[in-house]
């Protein structure tokens, strides 16, 4: 909610001395605007005296104070037809109003560098599967180190308990629910699972000891991709990884059952979201946009003109949480904040999904922790969000 790895790539481009940056320096190049990376120097191509070449960019400090990131370097996409020149970097929010369409690349891109980089591996998958149902997805312990190398610096259970049930199986799994869950309200597998065809939710939480719950359905007839590839499981795992900050507070409990309670609710979803298609599909940027197209196409192609920059707006900064709680605005919960989680991506990095759960366990809120990452009040960065989702759908 396949790796081809990226780390011999890395280790060359990291032996670049600041030499090579100077034999491309005053090249000739063919795309202006294009930026690449040469050793620790960052070079943009520029029209100097009517012909294109390229020009070092000078270091700019950041006034701001942002989570750890790992360093951006191109990386070629050939295997999967992606465009061979890599768009200019999304630094700011007025990047992201300026080239909605660059976003996506640069927030799988960061995300695909950062997995890359790591060599974490996510706790051991405990599976209790019903006796009559049979796994959709042959290995969901891929889709737990995914999100694991994806967030490696943030929280991490010592176990992740798996409760895999089909719709035969509903009365068996509540009862395995109950065992391990801290606050079982008595529906949830019949909740997730109301039918043999639409049995495909999935719900995560925090034990009482700190570790990852998942109840999981799984559709026995024509499973999706959805079922199959793990990003059901990744997107359930990564809401514990946005509770678990908070194991250990005196918020532990409301976090374990409403952490919405703490950040705007399409924070919440929508990071799991984007979290899903950015950590299985780190080895294809064409793989990510046809995922990402299959959960946000609604807001993306926006045929019916609703997704305006002041719907958008007043979506993200509402008057009450009512307009996230109506039935109409539920799966915005999930797009809507799939597609700001990309853009605090592709200027941050993927650490930010998490960092701001994990301030806001520390005393924080989400509009503090927000500001003092991008150096922007909330107020101010959301008519600039709306814009680029708007400019992004053409709303």
């Amino acid at each position: 909610m396949k790796k081809v790895s990226f780390l011999i790539a890395i280790t060359l481009l990291l032996s670049l001395t600041p030499a090579s940056a100077k034999s491309i320096s005053g090249a000739k190049c063919t795309k202006a605007g294009v930026i690449k990376v040469e050793g620790n120097k960052r070079l943009q191509c520029l029209k100097i005296k009517s012909t294109l070449r390229w020009t070092v960019i000078p270091a700019k400090k950041s006034a701001s104070p942002s989570v750890q990131t790992v360093p951006v370097e191109p990386v070629k996409e050939n295997t999967d037809n992606s465009a061979s020149e890599v768009p200019m970097e999304i630094r700011t929010l007025n990047d992201a109003v300026a080239r909605p369409n660059d976003v996506a690349y640069w927030a799988w891109k960061k995300s695909s560098l950062q997995i890359a980089a790591s060599n974490e591996v996510g706790p051991k998958i405990e599976l209790i599967i019903g006796p009559n149902t049979k796994l959709s997805n042959p290995n969901p312990q891929m889709a737990i180190d995914a999100i694991t190398k994806l967030y490696p610096n943030f929280y991490r259970p010592k176990r992740v308990i798996a409760i895999y049930h089909s719709f035969t199986d509903n009365d068996w799994a509540q009862k395995q629910y109950a065992k391990y869950a801290l606050n079982s309200m008595g529906q949830e597998a019949k909740n997730q699972c109301q039918t043999i065809d639409t049995c495909w939710g999935g719900q995560a939480e925090i034990t009482k000891e700190g570790h990852g719950l998942l109840l999981m359905s799984v559709l026995t007839q024509n499973p999706s991709r959805h079922n199959i590839s793990g990003t059901l499981e990744a997107h359930e795992y990564a809401h514990v990884i946005q509770s678990g900050p908070f194991v250990g507070t005196s918020n532990q409990a409301q976090a374990t059952c409403c952490i919405k309670a703490f950040v705007p609710w399409w924070f919440s979803e929508g990071g799991a979201e984007f979290s899903q298609i950015a950590a299985i599909f780190p080895d294809s940027f064409n793989k990510y946009l046809d995922d990402r197209k299959q959960w946000a196409q609604e807001v993306i192609e926006n045929r019916e003109k609703k997704f305006t920059k002041a719907w958008l707006a007043n979506f993200l900064k509402p008057p009450s949480t009512s307009v996230w709680a109506s039935q109409e605005n539920q799966w915005r919960l999930y797009d809507v904040g799939l597609l700001v989680s990309e853009i605090m991506t592709a200027i941050k990095g993927p650490g930010i999904n998490i960092q701001i759960f994990e301030d806001i366990a520390k005393g924080s809120t989400f509009e503090k922790s927000f500001e003092s990452h991008f150096g922007i009040s909330w107020d101010l960065a959301v008519p600039l969000i709306a814009e680029s989702i708007a400019n992004l759908s053409k709303g």
